[in-house]
């Protein structure tokens, strides 16, 4: 409740801003607009770069292709003379990519490990609001893709954290969504939602 009335305060100061100074809220609205628009040519650039890829056919000679494109692997390969299959996945920070060559059967295609999920000690930090603002250390140990859990500390409490990478929607490859649940240091219950970044 406190959240939705601090909430609703902020939207009442911003109005009275835009309307006691026009001038400077049309400036902040076109910058934000701005700001809005680049990234948008920035993230379809990327999705553009990205089909071409998937698109493009194989060199005749070419059995496989394997292509990593920021958080994205692409392998391609020859499905009979002219059929060409591609598979997309997506490839964590955390994560690495192998790529396995028989060595007694030179015939078969080298096969694609991609390590999307296993066990990690990246050092991270953050803010989470558990009623009030609050910085957060903590220390990724486990991810699968997106998710990971955490272990992390705040001033007034200590727990458990689940996170989320949001740069499928986002343009931040290091930013993560982060909840933190726990006992506080009196031995109560204490949850706080925020974002992270690893160190």
């Amino acid at each position: 409740m406190a959240l939705a009335i601090r909430l609703l305060c902020a939207l009442k100061a911003a109005a009275l801003f835009s309307v006691r100074r026009p001038e400077e809220a049309a400036i902040l609205l076109l910058a934000a607009l701005l700001a809005l628009t680049f990234w948008r040519l920035e993230r379809e650039k990327g999705h553009a770069a990205e089909l071409a890829t998937k698109l493009e056919g194989l060199p005749p000679d070419t059995k496989q292709v394997v292509t990593i494109y920021r958080d994205r692997v692409v392998t391609k390969w020859r499905d009979g003379p002219t059929k060409v299959e591609y598979r997309d996945r997506y490839l964590p920070p955390e994560g690495h990519v192998e790529i396995v060559t028989k060595v007694d059967q030179p015939e078969k295609q080298p096969e694609v490990v991609i390590k999307d999920r296993g066990f990690t000690s990246r050092l991270g930090g953050g803010i989470v609001y558990a009623g009030e603002p609050l910085p957060l250390i903590d220390l990724k140990w486990t991810y699968w893709r997106r998710y990971s859990l955490t272990v992390g500390m705040t001033p007034r409490f200590g727990g458990l954290g689940l996170s989320r990478h949001i740069d499928d929607f986002t343009p931040f490859t290091n930013l993560e969504v982060v909840g933190l649940g726990g006992l506080d240091w009196r031995g109560e219950l204490r949850f706080g939602l925020g974002i992270r970044i690893n160190f």
